[in-house]
């Protein structure tokens, strides 16, 4: 009956660190930079390992300060009461343990990779995701903007591991292609749960242009993100005529899926918003997705 209850006790407590860390959303953090890696390497080295691994560990620790920061905003949004430092289940000393180890080691493995340049990346990932985009959060709408670089990251340690030339133009295509993506990933999330932003008195941008007119917006930059992922696709052009085709029908059809966004009620309907968020993440994911596959075997 101890082993058990010991058992339970230590599933709980793994589950209370998941969700310190955003375990899941951080491991996906790395996908992007896998993809980039993998899609300009002569080969698979134990740099794109360790990079993910710096990545993963970063991540899991920007994102528990995060949560540190805001534990007190947390607590009046239903969808985040409920996490470790808002109910105490992971006390202050502990959660700043658990945050500088886990910033601390993906240094030290990062330093492995780029030397100190990549030391001096992830310190300054901590100063614009922890120290701007945070605090600005509270204050401005216009977060968003400081938030999309963040996505730009993976990628860009990924490519430099390789031994690439960040200032080729295309790796600024690919960088820009992640940044706009974020924005309309970003405001989709506002449409979603706009009303638990206003709770804990949030600043958003459906505030800020209303939400039927974000909607529309949102609609003008989930088009301007297939533009951009098609100027990624003219640099680096897929042998197969197939993976050609199905960028371009993908691209029309994430296009005409996103078309509800346009009509004066959609923001209302979380469901709907949610599926053209899934849809958007799919469209990002694949598009470079068949690029990899179109390099490595065909």
């Amino acid at each position: 009956m101890e082993s058990t209850i010991t058992l339970s006790s230590q599933s709980s407590k793994l589950k209370d660190y998941i969700s310190l860390t955003k375990a899941i959303l951080s491991l996906a953090v790395g996908v992007p930079g896998v993809l980039v890696y993998l899609l300009v390497a002569k080969s698979i080295t134990a740099d794109l390992w360790l990079s993910i691994l710096a990545i993963f560990l970063l991540a899991l620790g920007v994102s528990a300060l995060n949560q540190f920061q805001e534990r007190r905003f947390d607590a009046l949004m239903p969808r985040t009461m409920s996490r470790p430092l808002v109910t105490g289940l992971i006390g202050i000393k502990e959660a700043l343990a658990i945050i500088t180890a886990l910033i601390g080691v993906s240094m030290i493995v990062e330093y492995n990779v780029l030397g100190f340049f990549g030391v001096v990346i992830f310190a300054c990932v901590v100063f614009l995701y922890n120290g701007i985009y945070t605090p600005m959060k509270r204050v401005s709408a216009y977060a968003v903007f400081p938030g999309a670089i963040l996505g730009v990251i993976p990628p860009m340690v990924c490519w430099m591991a390789t031994g690439q030339d960040l200032f080729q133009p295309s790796f600024l295509v690919l960088a820009w292609f992640y940044f706009i993506w974020q924005i309309p990933h970003f405001w989709l999330l506002v449409l979603m749960y706009q009303k638990d932003y206003n709770k804990a008195k949030f600043p958003n941008m459906a505030n800020v242009l209303g939400a039927q007119s974000l909607s529309r917006v949102t609609y003008m930059w989930i088009l301007l993100t297939i533009i951009s992922a098609l100027l990624v696709v003219v640099f680096f052009i897929p042998k197969s005529s197939f993976t050609l085709v199905f960028i371009g029908l993908h691209s029309v059809f994430m296009a005409y899926k996103a078309l509800p966004l346009l009509k004066s009620d959609t923001w209302q309907s979380k469901k709907t918003c949610r599926k053209i968020f899934m849809q958007l993440n799919l469209y990002s994911l694949a598009v470079i997705v068949f690029l990899v596959i179109d390099r490595w075997f065909v």
